[in-house]
């Protein structure tokens, strides 16, 4: 069995930390406690600790025991049949509703109507309900941090990748969203290039002051040869035109009816369909052990969202070139309410 860490975090440090250690070994710790719970003796101090401080493992009746989900095959395939027709049910909902959309950039469309409507927006909602285990508020080494895990088989391949997943970067004016699985966002690129600590220092206040100068650069601001022709390698330009947008206070304005409308559809669907959810997530390797539904629901919504998102380029809501290119990059002005309220 091969798992997968999947983490989410909103601290840099932690994400690397939990990176770093969860190396084949402790993999397989965590594998071995899957497929049969384990007394505390058999895993040694040091990672038992740890792994309880990264609430993947918890210890109950004198056995350890799963504290986050850990989806196996089985579980994959169950998870798949459930919310596949939920996800598609949810996608026509969107389609009937969110034609705002339907004229704008590609861009707006999985920015505005996907990140911060569908994802952020229900996400949201779960927050204010305690639907969900509250991860952002764990404080420690691991502060701010959840990791679950996928076990590596054809079930899991065959899944499209996660398009709605999103990283940010904010700069002094705008800040800078990276969406999709990967691709060459010049967050990335200029950290590649770096390998001291140092570097690594002078990277990261560099990507924040290029949020600012590519944002301006897009929106027509500033002109410079130079900064334009970086921005054509990070998929920001080509042949010298913009191929995204920067979201301004007016384009919340002109879309912010249809943000909210699909914020609402999202939520009302899935608070109505809780109970099978949390059926389906008592019925996993995890719930069997014990794992409370709220611990495992971040790690299911990334299903229902990588098949919604697959409906909704499939049925031409999402136009955008992310599928073939593996990011897209927006920009948008930090003082914008609304985004600021959902996206962060």
């Amino acid at each position: 069995m091969q798992l997968q860490p999947v983490i989410a975090s909103y601290s840099g440090d932690a994400f690397s930390s939990i990176s770093q250690y969860l190396d084949e070994n402790v993999l397989e710790v965590i594998a071995s406690t899957a497929r049969s719970p384990k007394g505390s003796k058999e895993i040694a101090g040091d990672v038992l600790a740890e792994l309880v401080e990264m609430h993947v493992l918890k210890e109950r009746d004198g056995l350890v025991v799963l504290d986050t989900s850990v989806f196996l095959r089985d579980d994959i395939e169950r998870i798949l049949s459930t919310v596949t027709p939920l996800a598609r049910e949810l996608s026509q909902r969107i389609l009937e509703s969110g034609s705002a959309f339907n004229d704008g950039p590609p861009e707006i469309a999985i920015f505005l109507g996907g990140i911060v409507g569908l994802v952020q927006g229900l996400g949201m909602t779960l927050r204010q309900k305690n639907i969900g285990v509250d991860w952002k508020s764990y404080s420690g080494k691991y502060a701010q941090s959840k990791v679950d895990f996928d076990e590596l088989c054809d079930v899991y391949d065959a899944i499209d990748p996660d398009y709605l997943n999103k990283t940010v970067l904010q700069g002094e004016r705008y800040t800078a969203v990276f969406i999709g699985p990967g691709g060459n966002s010049f967050s990335s690129l200029t950290h590649a290039m770096n390998a001291s600590e140092t570097s690594k220092r002078y990277a990261k206040h560099l990507n924040r002051y290029l949020v600012d100068a590519y944002a301006m650069l897009v929106n027509g601001e500033i002109q410079n040869e130079s900064l334009c022709s970086s921005a054509e390698v990070a998929n920001l330009f080509r042949q010298g035109k913009p191929r995204t947008s920067v979201i301004t206070r007016e384009t919340v304005q002109e879309y912010g009816d249809a943000i909210e409308t699909i914020v609402d559809i999202a939520s009302s669907y899935y608070e109505g369909e809780l109970c099978t959810l949390d059926e389906l997530l008592r019925s996993t390797t995890s719930g069997k052990q014990g794992t409370p539904p709220a611990n495992m629901m971040l790690n299911l919504w990334r299903y229902v969202r990588k098949v919604t998102a697959k409906e909704l380029y499939a049925n031409g809501f999402f136009t955008d070139t992310l599928p073939e290119e593996g990011i897209l990059t927006v920009f948008y002005e930090n003082d914008i309410e609304l985004v600021r309220r959902l996206l962060m």
